[in-house]
């Protein structure tokens, strides 16, 4: 049983259209406690579509809910039972709205968290991985602060070259140096989708679900390159944001 299952089976039987749990309450849900990365980054709470990387979010969308708000701050989370879960289960059929001390949790939500109507967490990410050679300025330099060559793998095939963001596009408008690291494509899609992540001290993780690939050979390495000028290299604060949610992710797939 995965690790999330739980929550998914809890928020199955929850009645009403909307829910506040705090951080304790789910992990009392849960097998093992949330990781680190649910304290710390809002990415985490982010919806995403069904079957991405980020598997506690597939949990809760499975169940037919959505985050519709979070405080790290004060450790809660807010849930609304989708639309199409409501039309599905019929109103009669939910009871009275769950009573929480919550407010309306459209006044709660933080940036980086989900609307509806609008494309959200990693199914952005999963458009930019097809779209971010579009960004000639982020790649031109970051081209130039890694000397055309990729950080991981060390290939110098430039065509092959892309312009990785560490936080995405989708979270954080950022095309500073600092928040970009130029990887073969491949690589880049693998970093994308969090089965590949490189630590504050640069080495390189990979995801035990390529324990059998080509990629396993990196596990461990430290980035072949990096830029000269210490402004340029990637942001430790990122690294970490990511890292994390890569943590994460190979937490919550163990069992």
């Amino acid at each position: 049983m995965a690790k999330y299952d739980s929550l998914e089976t809890y928020l199955r039987n929850v009645r009403g259209k909307s829910v506040r749990l705090t951080f304790d309450e789910i992990n009392g849900i849960l097998p093992s406690p949330l990781p680190r990365s649910a304290y710390e980054h809002s990415p985490f709470w982010s919806n995403t579509t069904v079957g991405s990387t980020h598997v506690w979010a597939d949990a809760w969308q499975r169940a037919g809910w959505r985050v519709t708000g979070h405080s790290l701050e004060n450790q809660n989370v807010d849930f609304r039972r989708s639309k199409e879960a409501q039309a599905a289960a019929g109103n009669d059929n939910l009871g009275e709205e769950v009573e929480t001390d919550a407010e309306d949790p459209k006044e709660e939500t933080h940036a980086g968290d989900n609307r509806d109507g609008r494309q959200e967490g990693e199914e952005v990410q999963l458009v930019a991985i097809r779209t971010r050679r579009g960004q000639p300025d982020f790649r031109d330099r970051l081209l130039r602060a890694y000397n055309g060559t990729c950080a991981v793998s060390g290939s110098t095939v430039v065509p092959l070259l892309e312009a990785a963001h560490i936080v995405p596009h989708a979270v954080e408008t950022n095309y500073a140096t600092g928040n970009g690291i130029l990887l073969r494509a491949d690589i880049h899609t693998l970093f994308d989708l969090h089965l590949m992540a490189v630590g504050a001290d640069c080495r390189v993780a990979i995801s035990r679900s390529l324990e059998w690939t080509e990629y396993a050979q990196y596990r461990g390495r430290r980035l072949v390159v990096l830029p000269a000028d210490q402004e340029e290299q990637p942001s430790l604060d990122s690294l970490k944001l990511h890292h994390d949610l890569f943590v994460a992710r190979e937490e919550a797939l163990e069992g």
